[in-house]
């Protein structure tokens, strides 16, 4: 950790605006320059364990940013431990087997938190699905429309998205007016930003507790969530 600060401390010398920098001449910040090129060259487990450092504090970032959008619809305790998120699509086979599990863990699993994050893809079935779910969610009836959108199988044209909507409750007149708002349109980008800064533009995608498990795997899920149980169960420990 010494020589970490040792050698971020030069670094940040080094990085200073320009303001900052004229208090040094051309000789002062050469010779810096210079330390900290050898001190690198001699130390190179110094910039890896910078590069790690920054990595983690990135990942946490996107982390906090990913689970806490309170545009998503979630189910859970706000300050539960254990977080689960989904990413998906109407028209996704993978999608559809998948909400079997997360509805068992919402019905089972009190501390948990669940957060739906719209994601479409594949078709513009799939953005008109999405658009109107999203746009339905002020209604108060966003879980059991997405249950029924999830649930069909067959063509998800204008008409069966309105009926499937009006089924579960909701104002169809007041969910098309909506669906045109450019918050929702950025809200889906933004999600998609998500999707490909982590390298996955497919469906679904899962994050437990920040651990991202690509697909509908129902023991890899299963796993992470004893995982994430058993930490949380730690942690609680600890803290007494």
């Amino acid at each position: 950790m010494a020589r970490l600060l040792t050698a971020l401390a030069a670094l940040f010398a080094l990085l200073m605006t320009p303001a900052s920098a004229q208090s040094f001449n051309a000789q002062e910040q050469a010779e810096m320059r210079a330390i900290v090129r050898e001190y690198l060259i001699n130390n190179p487990d110094v910039l890896r364990e910078a590069l790690d450092a920054l990595a983690e504090r990135t990942e946490a970032q996107r982390w906090q940013q990913i689970k806490s959008d309170p545009r998503d619809f979630t189910m859970g305790p706000a300050d539960a431990q254990i977080v689960i998120v989904e990413f998906f699509d109407y028209r996704c086979g993978f999608c559809h087997a998948a909400l079997e599990w997360v509805t068992d863990v919402a019905r089972t699993r009190r501390d948990v938190r669940i957060v739906l994050k719209e994601f479409p893809i594949l078709s513009e079935e799939s953005m008109e699905a999405s658009r109107a779910a999203i746009a339905a969610m002020p209604q108060g009836r966003y879980w059991q429309f997405h249950q029924r959108l999830m649930a069909f199988r067959g063509e998800l044209s204008s008409a069966r998205i309105d009926q499937i909507a009006r089924e579960s409750g909701i104002d169809v007149t007041r969910m098309r007016r909506g669906m045109s708002d450019q918050a929702i349109t950025q809200l889906i980008m933004d999600n998609r930003a998500h999707a490909i800064d982590m390298n996955n533009t497919a469906t679904p995608i899962f994050m437990i507790n920040g651990e991202m498990i690509a697909g509908f795997r129902p023991e890899e899920l299963d796993r992470r969530l004893r995982e994430a149980t058993t930490e949380a169960r730690n942690r609680r420990t600890a803290s007494r």
